[in-house]
């Protein structure tokens, strides 16, 4: 929803600045303000459960399963402020041992339905609820205690205020820089709007095909979609690793600095994605079956347009340091209208494989805009070193 991007600039800029009490009122701030909101968000998804399960997906009887499903968005929500910390402060080893850690546990209890042939969907999201709150638990065992509550000098919890717990911490590292304008509650708006939208423009595809085609074109559009998660996951590790870099640069070197090592890296990085975009697919039938043979040429295609959201992850965050998070909401949203308007043209035509070219050509969209974004601040600072007031 945007909050923990806002929460990873601000607190590893007060890490990078030894701004100890800043940090902390950050990562407060965040688990404050994603509490309240996945708890409205879950009693409003969980009594419109019923609807969304007939109407979207004209199963009713996935309706307790999209509210079980919920849990794992709370417990997520309740390991995100350990998340974050672990990424301003750059520690990202033992963000990766308790990740891989929740990863196996999930994969053990699958394996033990497997082998008991308990095969049930109720039992595979039990599963994944019980991996997220492991995960969760063990992630706030190994973060201080600060980063959750603030304790008054009586030695007592301060008590909570619905009005402080939506305001932004005033602290200096999070002063406007000179190349972006926003303060963080500004930031925090803007990038709340924009992750909305994003989340519109991502699931898009799947359920317009929910809503106009049989129950069998989601499954093999979803199996092209795994295939991908591979990209997708790389794409995601180096967002981690750059966003605490990105939000402690402060300095046009700095970004320019950061940006042109970036830039090298993924070129040997999104030309081995493509290797995995042209051959991976190829072996759809034979993991998923024959029935999903279909879906090579639409698991290339997403491949391909996972392979251009990598590319573009780097300029893509810099250019929050320049103030696109002001404009970056209105590029995400003519990329989902853009992603609508050529699934409602090119599903009547040819199917499926309309939709990955909906989702590539959306990708491409919101990369270009990006892109002469970014390309445009950086011209225009260019030769201007300059340092934050």
């Amino acid at each position: 929803m945007g909050i923990g991007q806002t929460a990873i600039r601000y607190a590893s800029r007060a890490a990078s600045q030894g701004d100890v009490k800043g940090l902390f009122a950050v990562l407060r701030w965040t688990f404050r303000l994603r509490m309240l909101f996945v708890l409205a968000l879950s009693l409003i998804v969980f009594v419109l459960a019923p609807t969304i399960a007939g109407t979207i997906w004209h199963d009713n009887s996935l309706t307790p399963l999209l509210r079980l499903g919920l849990l794992i968005g709370i417990f997520t929500t309740l390991a995100h402020v350990p998340v974050v910390y672990s990424q301003s402060i750059r520690r990202f080893r033992m963000n990766s041992i308790i990740q891989v850690a929740q990863a196996l546990i999930s994969f053990a209890g699958i394996v033990l339905v497997a082998f008991f042939a308990l095969w049930h969907v109720q039992l595979v999201v039990i599963v994944g609820v019980i991996a997220t709150a492991i995960g969760a638990l063990a992630f706030i065992a190994v973060t201080p205690k600060a980063a959750f509550f603030k304790s008054g000098r009586s030695g007592r919890r301060s008590h909570f205020k619905l009005r402080g717990a939506l305001t932004p911490p005033a602290i200096k590292s999070a002063e406007p820089s000179a190349f972006d304008s926003s303060s963080i509650g500004s930031f925090a708006r803007f990038n709340f709007i924009d992750q909305m939208v994003s989340v519109a423009t991502i699931s898009a595809p799947l359920w317009i095909i929910g809503i106009f085609l049989i129950k069998s074109q989601v499954g093999i559009y979803t199996v092209a979609g795994y295939v991908a998660i591979p990209i997708s996951l790389l794409s995601t590790a180096v967002n981690t690793a750059f966003w605490p870099r990105v939000g402690a640069a402060t300095t046009f070197k700095e970004n320019a600095d950061l940006l042109r090592r970036a830039m090298v890296l993924m070129v040997v990085t999104v030309t081995g994605a493509l290797f995995y975009a042209a051959f991976a697919p190829l072996l759809v039938p034979f993991v998923f079956g024959a029935a999903y043979g279909s879906g090579i040429l639409m698991a290339q295609l997403l491949c391909v347009a996972w392979c251009v959201n990598l590319f573009t992850v780097p300029f893509g965050l810099i250019g929050y340091n320049f103030g696109v998070v002001r404009v970056s909401w209105l590029i995400n949203a003519g990329t989902l209208i853009i992603i609508i308007a050529i699934m409602v043209w090119l599903l009547p035509l040819i199917g499926l494989v309309g939709a990955a070219l909906a989702a590539l050509t959306g990708t491409v969209f919101c990369a270009t805009c990006n892109g002469i974004f970014v390309w445009n601040k950086m011209r225009r600072f260019a030769g201007h070193d300059t340092a934050p007031d």
